[in-house]
């Protein structure tokens, strides 16, 4: 199957190499592509997106409160309630886990509400918002505390960010409230987590620079190799490395991509 793929990418791209942009032949040629995408996205790993939270996107997070579960009803109302209770166990919620691969930090910005806190008679020390990054074993690697700061006030946008560890592929969050009980405490309405993406060299074929290479960067090369642009204004082009920008360039990227060689 994937000699016969990459038979017909190469033919086709080599056949109808020269072609004018808006002719009948340069569609087709595009249209042809999308077919192959479809094949060669079967051999592509997609990214894993962070896991998020919010009473209509809970799937795979975990509370461990036994009395409360997880549901659109009880996240909106606010039970989702984070603190130590009178045996000393930790109320925490904790995400699905997730591929960390190629991030080197996590941003979460938490909805954290607190409604025995908006008088000025309580600490708000007390409703910190810890969150942990703990590897597969669910051990903890490293935590950030944040401090709500406007004592007149029930909903907090708390903004917590973790740098992950290098060499850690695979981890899970942690959110819990340390210094909260049950008389005082906050409760997780959403979390919103977003990640930063360490910086790579150069990926030869990378035209989209997402760090790995697929048939978007195909289409972006011939896009390229037609429109005539100089090397000089898209490095990542010469993907043989000769210098020059030419369709060998474009059977060395599909060469890359069938051959499962596509990222860093």
């Amino acid at each position: 199957m994937i000699i016969s793929l990459e038979f017909l990418a190469k033919s086709f791209l080599i056949i109808n190499f020269d072609v004018n942009k808006d002719d009948q032949h340069y569609r087709d040629m595009k249209n042809y592509l999308f077919l192959i995408a479809l094949m060669v996205m079967a051999l592509s790993t997609a990214a894993q997106e962070l896991p998020q939270f919010s009473p209509y996107n809970y799937d795979g997070w975990e509370y461990n409160n036994p009395n409360v579960e997880l549901s659109t009803t009880d996240i909106a109302s606010g039970n989702i309630a984070l603190y130590v209770d009178s045996s000393n166990r930790a109320l925490a919620l904790t995400s699905p886990q997730f591929d960390c691969s190629g991030i080197n930090s996590i941003e979460a910005l938490v909805n954290w509400n607190t409604p025995t806190f908006y008088l000025s008679t309580f600490d708000l020390s007390r409703a910190a918002l810890t969150m942990v990054i703990e590897d597969e074993g669910h051990n903890a690697i490293d935590s950030v505390t944040c401090v709500p700061t406007t004592p007149d006030v029930s909903t907090h946008k708390l903004t917590l960010t973790l740098a992950v560890p290098t060499g850690l592929s695979k981890a899970r969050l942690r959110f819990i409230s340390w210094q909260a009980n049950v008389d005082s405490f906050g409760a997780v309405r959403k979390v919103s987590l977003t990640a930063a993406t360490a910086p790579v060299d150069m990926l030869p074929g990378d035209l989209n620079s997402n760090g790995k290479l697929d048939i978007s960067d195909v289409t972006a090369l011939i896009d390229f190799i037609l429109a005539g642009s100089e090397l000089a204004t898209q490095p990542a082009a010469d993907v043989d490395g000769n210098g020059s920008i030419s369709i060998s360039d474009v059977t060395a990227l599909i060469d890359s991509i069938l051959s499962g060689n596509k990222n860093s």
